[in-house]
């Protein structure tokens, strides 16, 4: 008899990370501090990171940081652990730069190349000239659309990860970030003349 590895069986898999991460945040939820560090330690670039890359400033993005982990620290029980964790938590990072955003001025600084937004390649703009021109382009974006470009093109999720954590529909983040690209090369085309 052969055992063959089939997409069903593997389903129930997961690796000894994956295994010792699902206890520890069992133990986090149960109320356990020092499993909640571990969380802490684990996702705490990855949240500063898009807590920057939505706010644009690096202050902000601390105070978002810090945010997101009390947050999480307090709502830690509502979590269904039957669901993956990091969306949950990337949710709750935009959720908190929104309220943010509402309240300061938002500066986005992102790279030129992962948005794409530049169509002609014999562009004789510095870098510099082209982040300026982008970080320009994407603040007069609304928030919904700079956090779907930001989450789908910068961060890399799927549109239906993006969905999930902006709680739209796919078709609607896929609106969005079409328009936010479109909004995006007519700003950045109107500067270039």
């Amino acid at each position: 008899m052969e055992l063959r590895a089939t997409p069903l069986w593997m389903t129930g898999v997961r690796s000894e990370e994956e295994r010792e991460f699902v206890q520890v945040l069992a133990r986090a939820i149960s109320g356990d501090v020092s499993a909640f560090e571990q969380i802490v330690i684990r996702y705490e670039r990855r949240v500063l990171n898009l807590a920057w890359r939505l706010l644009g400033s690096g202050e902000d993005a601390k105070d978002a940081s810090q945010e997101v982990f009390m947050r999480a620290f307090r709502f830690l029980h509502k979590f269904d652990s039957t669901r993956p964790f990091e969306p949950w938590l990337i949710r709750l990072t935009v959720n908190v730069c929104r309220d943010i955003g509402r309240k300061r001025t938002v500066t986005v600084l992102l790279d030129v190349d992962a948005i794409q937004a530049h169509s002609d390649p014999h562009m004789e703009l510095s870098s510099e000239e082209q982040r300026a021109m982008l970080q320009k382009a994407l603040q007069e974006l609304p928030q919904k659309e700079r956090a779907a470009v930001v989450l789908r093109d910068i961060e890399g999720f799927s549109t239906a990860e993006v969905a999930e954590i902006l709680g739209s529909s796919e078709a609607t983040v896929r609106s969005q970030i079409s328009t936010a690209r479109l909004k995006i090369r007519k700003a950045l085309k109107r500067r270039r003349l």
